[in-house]
């Protein structure tokens, strides 16, 4: 089969055209093909599969998993709920809410068990685990219901499954302030034993495990909602044993990306892991997309993971090679709102000022361009309307900031300057005024320059100067 582009940061379709709704995903390698099951949140679907030899060409198989799939009950007291009652009576519109589905074939019953995260459809509360068994790859999924495992809460989730076929099961609990991991009993159905409780208080998600020479790896990502942020990994010798501290990940954003899965690549000369992340799109759910990078491994630990906007993957020789295109512009997010640097467009007063909102993928409101002047001054230029933040005109604004073409005579208002703070966080001063680029605090919306700061204190809240400068990635 011939080699395959992947796209990054894209909408992907099957081969029928249809777009994939997989996400928060989990792969499983069977009879040649490569499975790949998601949360699919249209209609009455929840988990849907599809299959690729060549991860570019996806067949969709089945949604295995329905608010109508069978039910039934195992030796364990779990509830079957898929479209739950409320306690006045009352059933959700949108049903169950099924996220990051896992699968593990065990190949002493021969059934395909699935794992995954089990909330209620009207709120965040239940915070459960279920699993559903299917005799076949990508048949129609049994749904065995949905509990608290050992009594614990549990959302992002996944399953990792040893050398020896010992399988393991991971949450986040407690308010994902913990990181749980259990193993499964012989046939995947139950939890046997806690035997590990990973990072207590420091709120890790989206767990992902790996094994490579006998090293395990586990990737988190923090907890900040639908909002990208630094991913970080972790190794050890032994899987309940003693990890080694957190250690980041890819960029600021992990590329705008949070993790679900590591896919191994067996090729001919190496085994090639590829990080597979999911773009998360707070706007839009249906919006989110897929992330596939290979992660570079140095010495025996460390590990690193870098972008590139497509992946070459040759299936017959195993081999992946990628693609970069030139600086695509930056978002600039203002970190006391967790919102971005935005141009408001009126549609009958065009461009009338800049202020910040929340992160769209596809709002061009969002994007801007760096250009370097001199001695680390350099200009912000919006990307779609062309024009510059600068400090308004006279003496008496300099207190406000706006938007305006370039003028020469001007020039240092167009400056601005990066001062370094703590995290890659930073704030931006304007040259002419020698002020900074400050949320303000009345509506939480509009942006004026007001006086440095200093060193911030924490005692306050965030800081309502600090920026988060992050590229803009592969779309």
């Amino acid at each position: 089969m011939e080699s395959a582009a992947i796209l990054n940061g894209m909408r992907w379709t099957d081969t029928e055209g249809r777009e994939i709704h997989a996400h928060g995903g989990g792969f499983l390698y069977d009879n040649e093909y490569i499975y790949w099951f998601g949360e699919n949140r249209t209609g009455r679907r929840r988990v849907s599969c599809c299959r690729s030899k060549n991860l570019k060409e996806w067949e969709f198989r089945r949604d295995v998993l329905t608010l109508d799939s069978s039910v039934k009950p195992v030796y364990y007291r779990t509830n079957l709920e898929l479209e739950p009652v409320a306690a006045d009576g009352t059933v959700s519109s949108q049903g169950a809410v099924i996220e990051r589905p896992k699968v593990l074939y065990n190949e002493k019953t021969g059934k395909y068990v699935m794992w995954m995260h089990w909330e209620n459809g009207r709120d965040y509360h239940d915070a459960r685990c279920a699993v559903a068994t299917c005799d076949t790859v990508d048949g129609d999924y049994v749904y065995h219901g949905s509990f608290n495992p050992i009594g614990y809460m549990s959302r992002d989730c996944t399953l990792f499954c040893d050398d020896d076929g010992t399988a393991y099961f991971l949450s986040a609990a407690r308010d994902n302030a913990d990181l749980h991991m259990y193993r499964l009993s012989e046939d995947y159905m139950s939890i046997e034993e806690q035997v590990k409780t990973l990072w207590p208080g420091q709120y890790r998600e989206a767990p992902a495990v790996m094994k490579r020479n006998g090293m395990y790896y586990l990737l988190t990502s923090a907890c900040t909602g639908w909002l990208p942020n630094q991913g970080a990994y972790a190794y050890s010798e032994s899987l309940t044993g003693r990890w080694s501290p957190l250690l980041p990940l890819g960029d600021g954003t992990t590329f705008d990306t949070q993790p679900t899965f590591v896919l191994p690549i067996y090729g001919k000369d190496e085994t090639i892991y590829l990080y597979i992340g999911d773009r998360w799109d707070p706007s839009d759910y249906h919006q989110s997309s897929y992330v596939f990078l290979p992660l570079v491994f140095s010495g025996k630990t460390e590990m690193s993971l870098s972008w590139a906007d497509a992946i070459d993957y040759d299936p017959a020789l195993g081999a992946v090679r990628t693609q970069t295109r030139e600086n695509l512009g930056i978002r600039l997010k203002n970190c006391a709102a967790d919102r971005f640097l935005a141009v408001r467009v009126d549609e009958k007063n065009g461009v009338s000022g800049v202020h910040v909102q929340d992160l769209s993928y596809t709002s061009q409101d969002q994007r801007w361009d760096t250009e370097d002047v001199r001695d680390g001054l350099f200009r912000l230029r919006h990307t779609a309307t062309g024009l510059y933040l600068a400090a308004a005109g006279g003496l008496e604004e300099h207190g406000q900031v706006s938007l305006a073409t370039f003028n020469d005579s001007r020039d240092s208002a167009y400056l601005w300057r990066k001062v370094e703070l703590e995290q890659g966080l930073c704030r931006l001063r304007n040259h002419l005024t020698e002020t900074c680029l400050t949320l303000t605090a009345d509506d939480g919306e509009s942006l004026h320059l007001s006086a440095d700061g200093g060193e911030w204190n924490p005692r306050k809240g965030r800081d309502p100067q600090a920026f988060l400068i992050s590229k803009i990635f592969g779309n």
